[in-house]
């Protein structure tokens, strides 16, 4: 299986991470991911994110996504006590 599980969970953190800057940015974000897109299968997927701005090699990403799941978590702990 090569650690197949473990491509979701990457996956998912490099596009929420995309996502987000996106959101935050705006238009650079979107021609950076545009970029990306364009890079088809021209290079390894770690190598296409980093032109996404999206640097899988470090901590960053995984942080950030488990960072914005936590407060989910923390939204609906709040909803349920009310």
């Amino acid at each position: 299986y090569n650690f197949y599980v473990y491509q979701y969970a990457t996956s998912y953190c490099a596009a929420f991470s995309v996502a987000h800057k996106i959101l935050e940015e705006g238009a650079p974000a979107v021609e950076r991911y545009k970029k990306f897109l364009s890079g088809g299968c021209s290079m390894a997927p770690v190598e296409l994110l980093k032109i996404a701005g999206v640097n899988l090699e470090t901590p960053a990403p995984i942080q950030d996504a488990l960072n914005a799941f936590g407060e989910i978590i923390k939204e609906m702990e709040t909803l349920v006590e009310d």
